[in-house]
């Protein structure tokens, strides 16, 4: 009976994936080529996280799963109060690994989007985390988040502004345009006191308290810490208390800690420390603290966390962009999260799918999508500031694309070759140059309205646009504040619609916005039901919607800036483009390795066709079919004909 290893890579573009195999980085990835199939594949509408992963598992259109984007409308509510998309209560849809355990068959599903928490529990299906880790959520299993100590110089108080602007109902998820904290924690530096044990040679120079606080508790940890040198060269000790034999950790300038074990009241939980830079005499500090996973309670069967724990270490979970976007690291630092990452993915990997038995492992991989919403501008020329740090950021990429086929590799050795291996995506990638605000529009051309301090006056709004394009109407039948009939919104699109088709860049003079879409047009893409918007509207190459409200805006498009803003997007791109399009790579003992589909397939086909590749039914509610291999244009081997 065949298995399936399907490798999720999440944001991959695949010009890029070719163009760095062309240029020889990439040894694993360009074996896969070789060996695989290859497919163009048409993402969900929009082109995100969300639908897009939890569609590839279940074959199910959007609108079948009820899971209409990251952000999702919340009925009964202003429109903008949303819910966490992710969250696995939410969706209808049934996936492969639980089709695999309703049969009895063993499966491994590893920090896959829209996964947790778990609607089928049995010891035969072992799932780790899947509860945050990519677009910018914060992992539910997350103590701690991460941040920067930091004295000596003017310390950030806002904070890195994306395009989303997180509405109501989301904030205890996101750490992008939250609207809270910049992610810094100042301290302040004073004169050393009353330190015991110290080794000779120790030059004690100021010490400071770092303060922790577990998510939801009032309970603060506090941590003794010492600037001080050994010998002329700066060192930061830190300690349980003040005395050298109670110190956890002592860090050189670009050093990191040991992990750090620490309890809270949910249990305990594991982070490490960075030490960016210490400069004694002028008393300034920049020591990075790293997200602080739970240690427990994160897998199912629970007593998989303990195992892994042992044998892998703690989960090296957050590698989202907040950290690098709002000046905490460097891209340095940037990059050896993502390589502590990976390492605790592979490391998971031979633990588990080279360990346990498995009919089927589901892998989720996000580094690649946060490296281009980071760099993305120094791949295109057609960004008018691709060439800020342009080598530094193509190093980035190359180097980021080394942890996958890093991390390809380890995947092969795990798939025998009479098995299925499976790399896909849920999107592509390109450039964004410039944000456009949606929400200010609509409120320039009527549709809504805002009080003296900027907050929507829904008494008088119309509709409301959420990224990365949907529009909205305030309509009473969505809650009781709705001031539009159900009747009126047919006229309401219309108006809209042609206001959106009229759209102008003034810099260029040329309209940015690609297509309007309807209902019917939604519903050709999987767009229906509930949760479904009234309009979407998709940008050309380049423009992404940002939905936050200004004051005294003076422009209604922005270009974003390389190492402030994300450069690089996919969900306000039309899914049959070349901006948002993706590919699947598909090695099985049928298949010619090299063969390239002759037509892009649509996404909601890849789960049924990975269920009759295993040998067992489709997940229920599947809107795709599975593909014919030969209509396709993959050519079948002989031997298996």
């Amino acid at each position: 009976m065949s298995k399936l290893f399907l490798l999720g890579i999440d944001g991959l573009p695949p010009a890029t994936l070719r163009r760095f195999v062309e240029e020889g980085i990439l040894p694993n990835c360009a074996k896969l080529f070789a060996d695989a199939a290859s497919l163009d594949v048409i993402p969900t509408l929009p082109a995100l996280t969300s639908p897009g992963w939890q569609t590839i598992a279940s074959g199910a259109h959007p609108g079948t799963l009820g899971v209409s984007n990251i952000l999702l409308p919340t009925l009964g509510r202003a429109p903008d109060h949303i819910r966490n998309g992710f969250d696995r209560t939410l969706s209808r849809g049934e996936y492969l690994w639980e089709v695999l355990a309703a049969e009895g068959e063993p499966a491994i599903v590893m920090k896959y989007p829209g996964s947790w928490p778990p609607k089928v529990e049995a010891d035969h299906l072992i799932q780790v985390d899947g509860a945050g880790g990519y677009a910018d959520i914060t992992c539910s299993f997350e103590e701690v988040s991460s941040t920067c100590y930091a004295c000596g110089f003017e310390i950030p108080t806002s904070q890195a502004q994306g395009c989303c602007s997180v509405p109501h109902g989301y904030d205890d998820h996101w750490r992008v345009d939250s609207a809270t904290a910049s992610g810094w924690s100042p301290v302040v530096a004073r004169d050393p006191l009353n330190w015991t044990g110290l080794p000779g040679g120790t030059t004690p120079g100021f010490e400071t308290v770092l303060t922790l606080t577990p998510a939801g508790q009032r309970r603060r940890r506090l941590l003794h810490a010492l600037a001080h040198t050994v010998d002329g060269q700066p060192r930061l000790l830190v300690g349980t208390t003040k005395d050298h034999g109670d110190r956890i950790t002592e860090l050189a300038v670009g050093q990191w800690s040991d992990w750090i074990h620490d309890e809270s009241g949910r249990g305990g939980y594991a982070y490490r420390l960075k030490l960016l830079e210490l400069d004694v005499e002028r008393r300034v500090l920049r020591l990075y603290r790293s997200e602080g996973h739970r240690t427990s309670g994160f897998t199912r069967p629970a007593r998989f966390a303990d195992e892994l724990l042992h044998e892998v270490g703690p989960v090296a979970e957050w590698t989202g962009t907040f950290d690098f976007m709002n000046g905490l690291i460097d891209l340095d630092t940037q990059l050896e999260i993502y390589d502590q990452h990976t390492r605790w993915v592979e490391e998971t990997l031979r633990q588990l799918a080279g360990r346990q038995p498995w009919r089927g492992a589901f892998v989720h991989w996000h580094v690649v999508e946060y490296a281009h919403h980071i760099a993305g501008a120094a791949l295109d020329p057609d960004h008018p500031r691709h060439d800020l740090d342009q080598e530094r950021y193509l190093s980035f990429l190359r180097d980021t694309y080394r942890l996958l086929d890093r991390l390809v590799g380890t995947v092969a050795e795990l798939v025998d070759v009479d098995d299925t291996l499976a790399l896909v995506s849920d999107h592509g990638h390109d450039t964004v140059h410039s944000l456009f605000f949606i929400n200010d529009f609509l409120r320039e051309r009527g549709f809504l309205a805002t009080g003296p301090d900027d907050s929507i006056d829904w008494s008088r709004t119309r509709a409301y646009g959420l990224f990365p394009g949907l529009i909205l109407a305030n309509t009473t039948s969505r809650w009781s504040g709705g001031i539009v009939a159900e009747e009126d919104v047919e006229s309401l699109r219309q108006e809209i619609g042609a206001a959106l088709r009229a759209l102008v860049d003034p810099r260029t003079g040329r309209p940015v916005v690609s297509a309007v879409l309807g209902p019917t047009e939604l519903r050709a893409y999987g767009q229906h039901g509930e949760t479904a918007p009234d309009l979407f509207f998709a940008m050309d190459k380049g423009y992404e919607p940002a939905t936050r409200l200004r004051h005294d805006a003076p422009a209604l498009f922005e270009l974003t800036i390389p190492g402030a803003e994300l450069t690089s997007g996919h969900g306000s791109f039309h899914p049959t483009s070349a901006s948002a399009a993706t590919l699947a790579l598909i090695r099985n003992p049928a298949l010619r390795g090299g063969s390239v589909g002759r037509y892009p397939v649509s996404m909601v086909d890849l789960a049924p066709t990975f269920a009759a590749l295993m040998g067992v039914r489709s997940p229920q509610g599947c809107d795709g079919r599975p593909l014919d291999f030969d209509a396709c244009g993959l050519t079948i081997k002989e031997s298996a004909e």
